[in-house]
């Protein structure tokens, strides 16, 4: 068993508006959370890893070629891999999402052991 303090997460800007902080990792399965600002997004894209997400707090507008969806708290979805999806933040909001395989571009650079964090 793997349990990280998610307040210690590293936060990463890959877009502007869009923090992102990976909190978890294992063999099949990665764990983010997204802090989206109001207005911002991430842009239409594919990628190999099946995406599951929900809704902490705030609403995001969803986008596929399927169509779009307004999602907030409690809110969930399922984005099968290579499947293009967009996201956009309406006032601001916090997400946290799955991705198996775990993404490797998420991966946080190996560096001192983290206190907060036990490998049981």
């Amino acid at each position: 068993m793997i349990v990280a303090a998610g307040h210690n997460a590293r936060s990463e800007s890959p877009l502007p508006g869009v923090a992102r902080s990976t909190l978890v990792a294992g063999d099949r399965m990665l764990l983010v959370r997204f802090d989206l600002a109001p207005g911002s997004g991430v842009p239409l894209h594919d990628h190999p890893y099946e995406q599951a997400g929900v809704v902490s707090s705030g609403t995001i507008t969803l986008v596929s070629p399927q169509g779009e969806w307004d999602v907030g708290p409690g809110d969930a979805w399922v984005i099968p891999a290579g499947e293009l999806h967009a996201a956009r933040s309406v006032g601001g909001a916090v997400i946290y999402e799955m991705f198996s395989p775990p993404r490797a571009d998420y991966l946080p650079a190996a560096g001192p052991e983290d206190p907060d964090r036990a490998v049981c």
